[in-house]
């Protein structure tokens, strides 16, 4: 039908009824460190170079403040930032814009607040205020839209006061957080501390290319601390393995794809490794980061391609997408979900097998080639085998050690026997329960030991090759191809210089 036929149809002009609709509004699905990355959103997206989060304890009076530095806004355009969609999501937007649906300012402090103020000035312009109230919206059944922040809101504004340009959003009767709660209980006070290093937690991450970006960088304060970056690739690591970038288009625009393989647990420091670790753990943290204009939106999850398993814990892979691209990602309205395009999941798989196979290989070697791959022409002390459609762990008989302690044995019969029982007795249930819960609990081989007796060891590896027949270059040159001895060299190296002698 034309539009001109549609318009002139009889209708009923039906608004949405105000208190049920902010109701609605409160129930997107925004956790207290998602609400508040939506209002650092706001202000990066306004050019906003600092922004400062105030959280103040006062029990069921308790605020949170979000003030930035950004441009700030006039008096129409506060009002049509506090419309509750202020936007279509499918118009062109700034490169640089982290919004999408002009929901965020008002779904993520509804989900915390009952009551939001907004103030906001341009340089040398006039402050302007607007205030959102649930319970003066429930009282009219109207959508007042109050033009001035209450007495009890006016000292969290402070700060604002003292920019040149900016806004500030004030939280106020925060239901979510602190509903039932007093401030005589100490308890509750420290939930409320909780909740704070959560939400800084939460910025490190989501913010962390934003932050490190030098010179340039933006800078989040948490109650006047600074928010330090975490990178979940640990790229100043010299042990991180980088893999080689994929572009890939999709339309007019590219999406790039970057993985990296995080360094095994020998590889770091006891610090550096629980900080990489993250707040989910290393298992929690594997699989795809998808960011939008340097923004991370999902962190660490295979996005349905595969299970998240321990072997492939040191993958993480990096995919940037430009804005432009959010509704072929199914970019949700609390920026926390993404979902691959049809058109890119065969090659997204594709670049996470091999990243997985990488890190699989890291893990299980223990960074160091602990289980060779099979072309590698190593000989291994334990084989996996398998016996009745299952897996036991076999001596091998063929290592140079286990050769000359049966050579040598006065009772063959019995080292054989002590051997069979050493198979079969194989703790594997509490291996697998102590991997599971404390995955990186495992020593790595020799650790701790002292050099001398590591020696010890290897000068009786030295000593098979050499009754085995085996000339001295010969043996040495093996020697690293009988785990874990190459993750000694210098080791070896003394070793040709000054062999032992039987």
């Amino acid at each position: 039908m034309p539009t001109e036929d549609l318009l002139a149809l009889p209708f009923d002009h039906l608004p949405p009824e105000a208190e049920s609709t902010f109701e609605g509004h409160r129930a997107f699905g925004y956790d207290l460190p998602t609400a508040l990355a939506d209002l650092v959103d706001n202000a990066l997206t306004a050019r906003a170079r600092h922004v400062w989060l105030d959280f103040v304890w006062d029990g069921l009076a308790s605020t949170i403040t979000a003030t930035d530095d950004g441009g700030g806004m006039t008096e129409p355009e506060l009002v049509t930032a506090m419309r509750l969609s202020s936007r279509n999501p499918r118009e062109e937007r700034d490169a640089h814009d982290l919004g999408r649906f002009g929901l965020g300012l008002k779904t993520a402090s509804l989900s915390q607040a009952q009551r939001f103020t907004v103030r906001s000035f341009k340089l040398r312009r006039k402050a302007v205020t607007r205030c959102w109230d649930l319970a003066l919206i429930a009282a009219a059944r109207d959508w007042r839209l109050l033009k001035a922040a209450d007495a009890a809101a006016e000292p969290c504004l402070r700060r604002l006061a003292a920019l040149s340009h900016g806004s500030a959003v004030v939280w106020q009767n925060l239901d979510r957080l602190t509903s039932g709660t007093s401030t005589n209980s100490d308890r509750d006070h420290q939930h409320f501390l909780r909740r704070i290093d959560e939400v800084r937690t939460h910025l490190s991450l989501v913010f962390h290319r934003l932050i490190k970006s030098g010179r340039n960088g933006v800078q989040l304060m948490v109650n006047d601390r600074p928010v330090a970056p975490w990178d979940p690739y640990l790229e100043d690591e010299p042990a991180t393995y980088a893999l080689a970038p994929t572009v890939l288009p999709l339309g007019r625009a590219r999406v790039e794809v970057r993985p990296f393989v995080l360094p095994h647990l020998s590889k770091l420091s006891p610090v550096r490794h629980t900080d990489a670790a993250g707040s989910r753990g290393w298992n929690g943290h594997q699989g795809f980061y998808v960011y939008r204009n340097e923004r991370l939106l999902v962190a660490g999850d295979w996005l349905g391609l595969f299970p998240r398993q321990d072997l492939y814990r040191l993958a993480r892979i990096r995919v940037d997408l430009p804005n432009s691209l959010d509704d072929h990602w199914q970019i949700d309205v609390t920026k926390s979900r993404a979902v691959p395009p049809p058109a890119l999941r065969d090659e997204l798989r594709r670049i996470a097998e091999r990243t997985r196979a990488e890190a699989r290989h890291i893990y299980t070697h223990r960074g160091a080639k602990l289980i060779p791959r099979a072309d590698a022409g190593r000989t291994l002390l334990w084989e996996p085998r398998a016996r009745h459609d299952k897996t036991f762990y076999h001596l091998n008989r063929e290592h140079a050690l286990v050769k000359a302690a049966l050579r040598d044995a006065s009772d063959r019969s019995s080292l054989n026997a002590l051997l069979r029982l050493i198979e079969e007795s194989v703790p594997t249930p509490h291996i697998t329960v102590t991997n599971s819960e404390k995955p990186d609990h495992h020593s790595a081989p020799f650790e701790d030991v002292p050099i001398t007796r590591v020696r010890e060891v290897l000068d009786q590896l030295y000593l098979a090759f050499r009754a085995g027949g085996r000339s001295h270059h010969e043996a040495i040159e093996h020697i690293p191809l009988h785990p874990p001895f190459d993750l000694f060299p210098d080791l070896v190296a003394t070793l040709a210089e000054n062999p032992p002698h039987a």
